[in-house]
């Protein structure tokens, strides 16, 4: 394996507790007859809790930002990522 820097570790550790949150929900709704309902909430709670990782929203109380190199904006110019992704995501 790759040597990480520390932040780095912890970011993908975090990543692979979010997958493993979600997928553990997803497994005690094995008898889920909707499958595109399903599918659909494993995806939105996975992404939004990737958005509240960006938002300093965990335990690992990682400070991270997402930028746009064309202009060296944060995205996270005066929202909260995990709020808005509500109207977007299903």
């Amino acid at each position: 394996m790759r040597k990480l820097k520390a932040t780095q570790e912890l970011f993908f550790t975090a990543l692979h507790e979010i997958q493993e949150e979600v997928f553990q929900v997803a497994l005690n709704k094995n008898n889920c007859e909707n499958v595109e309902k399903l599918l659909y909430d494993v995806t939105y709670e996975t992404i939004y809790s990737i958005m509240e990782l960006f938002d300093g929203y965990t335990k690992e109380n990682l400070q991270l930002d997402i930028i746009e190199k064309e202009n060296e904006k944060s995205l996270k110019e005066n929202i909260q990522l995990h709020d808005i992704c509500v109207d977007y995501i299903k």
